[in-house]
């Protein structure tokens, strides 16, 4: 699948089946599509789940087999050992793109580790392409995809704009997206790319470069694992003059060693993480807001280094509060 084949199968699907959907007003698992329906979303959307005839209110389907097509996207939102059997199946019908919500995939757990290499195989031998596990999904605030059970997408006026956020921690898309409406800013596409057994955070921002309705880039990382998809991703992004703002976890060793204990990724040491990201010259902030704060600022300059000691100029109203920020 190239490039442009994956965007289109990850954020702007004309069919998406949600396997395991649930006909309970507000759980989780039936959240996906009670956003699709609230938010006017205008493509085919298929609940599968074997044990119901009808989710909320809508004809659910036994299997994916039974379903009149094959989906462009299948959210796949049940427990683990269900979840590889929905990916092979996805992988017999053809699907693009599969996203697993599930945990219960970590490599240092005996069934975690048997998992995996069970995925793995499936993904071997198909053209299967997946998100996951341990992924919240996509959402295109542009076309009112929310292929995603985060509790933040049922917000009634989803922020619409320019900037592309990939996160790697599920939860923090939904608050990305309710700080930038309280900022006024809106989102092109967001995704959550969970353990990344498959698709990169890289590979997934690589694809989107050449989509005109994304001036900017919001990274949330907890891992460094796809250098190489990141560095392809960066010198693309460059080329075209959309800046990369990214907030990566793990300055102190012990935040590291919790970034990544829900992923099974190796905490590495991050001075290295902090020169990779300067050399690729993506800008490094140390706050959550500044992910969003530093947007606008990153489309007028350049935020890379350049090898000279930062310069600052401070401007205020006291010379005791200018001479606060100084020191700071």
């Amino acid at each position: 699948m190239d490039a442009s084949a994956l965007y289109d199968a990850l954020f702007s699907p004309q069919s998406v089946a949600i396997v395991g959907a649930s006909g309970t007003p507000g759980k989780t698992t039936a959240r996906p599509l009670e956003f699709l329906r609230q938010h006017g979303w205008a493509g085919a959307v298929y609940p599968v789940n074997p044990a119901r005839r009808a989710v909320l209110g809508e004809r659910a389907w036994p299997s994916l087999a039974s379903l009149p097509t094959v989906p462009d996207h299948v959210l796949v939102l049940t427990p683990a050992d269900a979840a590889v059997d929905a990916i092979r199946q996805c992988a017999e019908l053809g699907v693009p793109v599969a996203t697993v919500v599930a945990d219960g995939f970590l490599p240092g757990d005996p069934a975690g580790t048997s998992r995996r290499r069970a995925l793995r195989e499936v993904l071997d031998r198909s053209s299967l392409r997946l998100l996951g596990p341990g992924s919240l999904g996509t959402a295109n605030l542009h076309s009112h995809l929310t292929l995603t059970g985060n509790a933040a997408f049922r917000d009634p006026a989803l922020p619409a704009g320019n900037i592309f956020v990939a996160s790697q921690s599920g939860s923090a898309i939904g608050a990305l997206l309710s700080r930038g409406a309280e900022m006024g800013l809106g989102f092109r596409s967001m995704v959550s790319t969970g353990a990344e057994l498959d698709l990169s955070l890289g590979e997934i921002c690589a694809a989107s470069v050449d989509d005109p309705l994304v001036a900017s880039y919001a990274l949330f990382m907890e891992n460094i694992e796809h250098a190489e998809d990141l560095r392809r991703f960066a010198e693309a992004a460059a080329g075209r003059g959309k800046p990369v703002v990214a907030y990566k976890l793990g300055r102190s060793q012990a935040g590291a060693q919790l970034a990544v204990t829900h992923t099974g990724a190796v905490a590495g040491d991050d001075a290295v993480s902090d020169a990779l990201l300067s050399d690729l010259g993506i800008a490094r902030v140390n706050t959550f807001d500044a992910l969003l704060e530093a947007q606008g600022v990153a489309r007028q300059i350049a935020l890379s280094s350049t090898g000279r000691p930062p310069r600052v100029g401070v401007v205020s109203t006291t010379g005791g509060g200018g001479a606060m920020i100084i020191d700071c």
